[in-house]
This record gives structure tokens, C-alpha cells and sequence, in this order.
């Protein structure tokens, strides 16, 4: 039975081979996307950046909460994103009580999604999949749109202004589409992500459609490009809000799948 940790790396070489038979990158033309957006690209420094195929978010200082009245607990967080078609790769290791290490490995690939979670690296605790699993995912990859904003172009997302500070994102794919509004302050930068279409996991493995928040904030420019180091995720769930992520982005690398320290 293979690691987590071997399943993710070999998802990132698989998804990777097939991305190098991809025509060669290109620069993007953003002139079609609404304004809001074009701000947003042009604050944060992505004008006549080269084409983006896949990006490796460094997370630092992650920290998850495993139930509404749980305490946070430290994580190490590993993430890779492509974007020609959606696919995002997410390995987790988790300390609980600082004795014991949870695996987790967050997947959206080949058009489906995936959560498995392991106890010291092999005894599985859960492994879950589904169209609500799919649906959840596809609009994660929507959300990353603050973080990785080249998303925007991808013909799998279409838009639609609400007003001068928020815009409603659409993602379609393989017959799934799922939504979510994203808004921006007056620096043009996006500062959180609403949708109704995520799907929270209630006991017995049953899914409620859910509103969900993600919160990205504290830019900074670094390598040329401002990017939000600040990111959390919070349900909206009948008995209050609950969030369960939070965390500091290090950097965004582009075009490299090189993982280290994991």
C-alpha cells in the first residue's frame, strides 16, 4: 500500500508529463476579462507575464481545524495547481497532540476529486469521492483565483459583473459547474470568495450544500508580482461560522513542479 506522499508525487509527474505535450507557453491577452479583473492582473503585476501552466503555491505557518469545537492543530501543506485543464494537488500532514501525524492528500485530477487521510502513514481513515466531492473541488480551484489569478483566462471559467467591487465566477467541468462571487477593495486587490455550491460533510458522510468563504489578504510584492500571504476558509453552517484553514502563502513559483523538504 503506498504513502500519500508517493501517491501525490507521482500525481504531480503524471499531470506534468502530460502538460509537456502542451503547446509551448505564450503570453496572455486579459483584454476580454471585465475590468475588475484587469485591475486586479495589472496591480498585481501579471501584464505581459508569460503563460501559466502550473503553479506551486509554499505554504508557511498552516494551521487546520479538524471539527467546529476542535483546537487548531499544526500542518505542513504541499500544494501544485495546472491550470490548461483544472487539477489541484494538495498533501497535508497534520500533528495531533504533537504524538501523532495524520496524512492527508486533497486531489482534483483527470476531472474528479478525491480526500484520503491516513494515520501514521498507513492505517486509512477515510477516503472519499463523489460528484459532491467534484463539485467542492472544482469551485476550491475557483476560489484560487485570488492566489493564482491566471485561472481567470482558462476557457473552463466565464464571468459576469454584479457591481463595481464584485464579480460572479462560473467554473464548468466535465458536466459540473459550480459558482461563486469574488470581491475587491478599492486597491484592486481580491479580498474574499462566497459560493453556495460547496459541500460540507456532515456525519455518516452525508453532504449539505454550504455557504463557504475564503479570505485572502496582507499583499506583498515579492519576485515582481504582490500576492495575498494571508488565506483562510470558513463554513457558514446552521450552527455558526466554523472556520478550519488558515495559513501564510511563502511564495508562488510558475511553470516548476519541484518539491522539496516534504
Amino acid at each position: 500500500m503506498e504513502s500519500l506522499r508517493y501517491t501525490f508525487l507521482k500525481a504531480i509527474n503524471s499531470v506534468g508529463q502530460q502538460s509537456a505535450y502542451v503547446p509551448p507557453a505564450l503570453s496572455n491577452n486579459f483584454n476580454t476579462l471585465p475590468e475588475l479583473l484587469q485591475k486586479f492582473f495589472h496591480q498585481c503585476g501579471y501584464t505581459g507575464f508569460e503563460k501559466i501552466e502550473c503553479a506551486h503555491i509554499k505554504w508557511n505557518d498552516t494551521m487546520l481545524k479538524l471539527g467546529p469545537t476542535a483546537k487548531w492543530s499544526s500542518m505542513s501543506c504541499y500544494q501544485i495547481n495546472f491550470l490548461l485543464q483544472p487539477v489541484r494537488l494538495v498533501y497535508m500532514k497534520i500533528s495531533i497532540f504533537r504524538l501523532l501525524t495524520l496524512e492527508a492528500l486533497d486531489l482534483y485530477k483527470d476531472a474528479h476529486g478525491s480526500m484520503s487521510i491516513k494515520l501514521i502513514k498507513i492505517i486509512p481513515i477515510s477516503n472519499t469521492a463523489g460528484k459532491e466531492i467534484d463539485a467542492s473541488e472544482l469551485v476550491t480551484i475557483l476560489a484560487e483565483t485570488m492566489i493564482i489569478p491566471h485561472y481567470a483566462v482558462q476557457k473552463y471559467i466565464t464571468w459576469e459583473v454584479i457591481d463595481a467591487s464584485s464579480i460572479k465566477g462560473t467554473i464548468t467541468y466535465n458536466g459540473i459547474s459550480v459558482s461563486g462571487i469574488f470581491h475587491f477593495n478599492q486597491n484592486g486587490e481580491c479580498i474574499r470568495f462566497v459560493t453556495q455550491d460547496r459541500y460540507f460533510t456532515k456525519k455518516n458522510n452525508k453532504y449539505q450544500k454550504t455557504c463557504w468563504t475564503a479570505t485572502a489578504n496582507d499583499y506583498k510584492l515579492k519576485n515582481g508580482i504582490r500576492f495575498p500571504t494571508k488565506f483562510s476558509a470558513t463554513w457558514h453552517t446552521d450552527n455558526g461560522d466554523y472556520e478550519y484553514f488558515k495559513g501564510t502563502i511563502k511564495s508562488i513559483e510558475f511553470n516548476k513542479t519541484e518539491i522539496s523538504g516534504i
